[in-house]
C-alpha cells in the first residue's frame, strides 16, 4: 500500500510516494506558478521510476494551505482527478503542519511557521506539544515584533526565505535553513498516512482548502 503525496501551496512543489513500511521516495522541483505544467509528469515519472502499479495506490495526501491560492487549487484539483480515477480517498495537510511538525520532532525549544502569503503579509502559527495552532494573518513586522526578545525559537516556513535578514537581526532567535522553509511532499505523505491511518480522509472532491485571506486579482 502506498500514499501519493502532492505539494503545490508555495514556490516549491513535488510529489511523494510513500509506503506503508515505511520506505519513501520524492521528486522536488521550483516551478513558481508552472505547477501545472510539472505536476502530473513528475508523478507520473515517479511512479515509473519507483516502479510500482497504480493500483497499489491507496491514499492520495495533498497541500492544502495556506499558501499560493493558485497553487492550492492547483494540487486539490489534480489530487482530486486522480483519487477519483483510482477510487481512493483524499487527506488535507495543512502547510504549517507539513513544515513545523517535522521541525518540532528536531528542535528542542518553540517552533514558529512563518508562511509568506505576498508583499509583507505572512500567516504565523506556533507548533505546541506535537500539535499546531491555527494560522494568524499578519504582517512581517508584527510578526518579528513579537518574535523581538523570545529566546529559543526556531523560525521556519517560506517567511523565512523572504525575510532572511530582518529575521536574523533578531538575536536571540535562531533562522532555520532552506530544509526548513518549504513543505516536503514526503512530509505531507507522511502525514497524509498516519490521519488515513486514524481514519481520516474523504472522497476525491471534498477537500476544503485552507484559505485565510480571499484570493486577490
Amino acid at each position: 500500500m502506498w500514499v501519493l503525496g502532492i505539494e503545490t501551496a508555495a514556490e516549491r512543489g513535488g510529489v511523494a510516494l510513500l509506503a506503508e513500511d515505511g520506505r519513501g521516495y520524492e521528486l522536488v522541483f521550483d516551478a513558481g506558478r508552472i505547477h501545472a505544467e510539472v505536476l502530473a509528469v513528475a508523478a507520473e515519472g515517479l511512479v515509473q521510476t519507483v516502479g510500482i502499479n497504480r493500483a497499489e495506490i491507496a491514499a492520495l495526501a495533498v497541500d492544502v494551505g495556506p499558501g499560493s491560492f493558485t497553487g492550492i487549487r492547483i494540487g486539490m484539483s489534480f489530487a482530486a482527478g486522480v483519487a477519483q480515477v483510482l477510487g481512493v480517498p483524499t487527506v488535507g495537510i495543512r502547510q504549517s503542519e507539513a513544515v513545523g511538525l517535522p521541525a518540532a520532532k528536531d528542535w528542542p525549544g518553540r517552533v514558529l511557521v512563518l508562511i509568506h502569503d505576498r508583499g509583507k503579509h505572512v500567516y504565523t502559527a506556533w507548533v505546541i506539544r506535537g500539535k499546531v495552532g491555527p494560522e494568524v494573518p499578519t504582517t512581517v513586522e508584527r510578526a518579528l515584533a513579537k518574535l523581538s526578545g523570545r529566546a529559543g525559537v526556531l523560525v521556519v516556513g517560506s517567511g523565512v526565505t523572504n525575510f532572511r535578514d530582518a529575521l536574523a537581526r533578531l538575536a536571540p532567535e535562531v533562522v532555520a535553513g532552506l530544509g526548513y522553509s518549504y513543505a516536503s511532499p514526503l512530509a505531507v505523505a507522511r502525514q497524509g498516512l498516519a490521519a488515513w491511518n486514524e481514519g481520516g480522509g474523504v472522497p476525491a472532491g471534498e477537500l476544503e482548502p485552507c484559505y485565510i485571506h480571499p484570493p486577490v486579482g
